[in-house]
């Protein structure tokens, strides 16, 4: 059974960690095809404008060809040089470097434009300015601004994924290391607890044999009723996180027992506490671990007495049928009832409504039925002052 909850826990993570790399490679992917379109475009774009130069160099109406290259084709937002047959730069813009006006190019700039232009070559290919067959000059551009942001979108997503998984990852971790401290906790708590019942009443047996030794027949009988308990309780503990044995067994008998062993042990100190059966004598055996299944009704009912706060009512365990396929198992009492707000967090290890509680009995019983039983325990009902009602079903075996 533990094999099998971490290796759920470990599928869980790898399905976790393929799920981001593939939205994080759809991403990549969805970007550099909008970069790829965006590209096409801005290049489309260029040939149509510089085709519309090309068929209005020898407009004589237009007496101004460079107003004109200033005009039409250069006012686009990304950087681009004019370059003449020889590959000399002649204009630019948007490059970061000063235009000449006209002037005589510095060796200096013309080297720098000379750099950004091998750089946009390799980018994006330069156009041919044509006339009439003859090559008067090339356009070369780069990337505009926003493609420029784009290539740099998958880095920061990344980035920000990246940040997410961590926090994530973080915060998840904390919350399981927290669980782990307070089960922790809680184990021990519940071992002290557990042993300590019948280790008490063995040193109380102890100390009245002394006093009355010629009663030892009559107390042998008790020693071995605590021994015996001792025995189911180091039973309990060693099958927590193994796999369980279930075999067949009578439900009724199991229920029984449990009263039993909580009527001469109920605290009368304000009210009077009462507990009652009500079974169904026609159910089957069901398939159970008897010793951890015992153990469940023990903290249900344990949990009704807490919810009784001392001020007496009762405490009924209940059975019948769930359709021809499942049993139930009702415990409800009179107590004080849960809260809204406490609903979410009561099968949470940790969790309790007591002041000295220790919030592992809920979630420990809840562990037995569910992972080990194949069951369901959930709160059936619940009434702030009135009581509420758990229940547990199980498959027929």
């Amino acid at each position: 059974m533990a094999k099998n909850v971490y290796r759920v826990k470990g599928n869980f993570k790898s399905f976790l960690f393929i799920l981001a790399v593939v939205i994080t490679g759809g991403f990549l992917v969805y970007t550099q095809q909008l970069v790829a379109h965006l590209q096409d475009q801005s290049r489309d774009f260029l040939r149509f404008k510089v085709k519309v130069f090309e068929e209005n160099i020898s407009n004589e109406e237009i007496t101004d060809l460079n107003f004109f290259f200033n005009n039409v084709i250069q006012t686009a937002d990304y950087p681009s040089i004019y370059a003449d047959a020889q590959m000399v730069p002649q204009f630019w813009r948007n490059i970061g470097i000063p235009q000449s006006n006209g002037q005589q190019i510095d060796p200096d700039t013309l080297a720098m434009v000379a750099r950004l232009m091998e750089e946009f070559e390799k980018v994006n290919p330069p156009i041919p300015i044509t006339y009439q067959g003859m090559i008067l000059g090339y356009y070369i551009y780069g990337e505009s601004a926003i493609i420029k942001k784009l290539r740099w979108l998958p880095v920061i997503e990344i980035i920000v994924v990246g940040m997410f998984i961590l926090i994530g990852y973080a915060g998840f971790h904390s919350i399981k290391k927290s669980e782990e401290r307070l089960i922790w906790v809680g184990m021990a708590k519940e071992t002290a607890h557990q042993l300590g019942t019948p280790l008490s009443s063995l040193m109380g047996w102890v100390e009245y044999l002394k006093l009355s030794p010629s009663q030892l027949e009559k107390v042998l009988p008790e020693v071995r009723k605590d021994l015996q308990r001792l025995e189911v309780i180091t039973n309990r503990f060693s099958q927590i996180g193994s796999l369980p044995d279930l075999k067949p067994e009578n439900l009724g008998e199991i229920i029984l027992e449990t009263a039993q062993y909580f009527q001469s042990r109920i605290p009368q100190k304000n009210g009077k506490v009462q507990l009652f059966t009500e079974l169904d004598p026609g159910i089957s055996k069901v398939n159970l671990n008897r010793d951890l299944f015992s153990w469940v009704l023990e903290n249900l009912v344990k949990n009704g007495l807490d919810a009784l706060e001392n001020e007496g009512g009762t405490i009924t365990i209940s059975s019948g049928m769930l359709g021809d396929a499942q049993v139930f198992i009702d415990v409800k009492d009179t107590g004080k009832g849960i809260a809204g707000s406490a609903k979410k967090d009561l099968f949470k290890p940790g969790f309790s409504t007591k002041k000295r509680g220790w919030g592992l009995g809920l979630s420990l019983a809840k562990r037995i039925v569910e992972d080990y039983h194949g069951g369901k325990l959930t709160l059936k009902e619940t009434q702030v002052g009135t009581g509420s009602t758990f229940r547990i079903a199980l498959k027929i075996s």
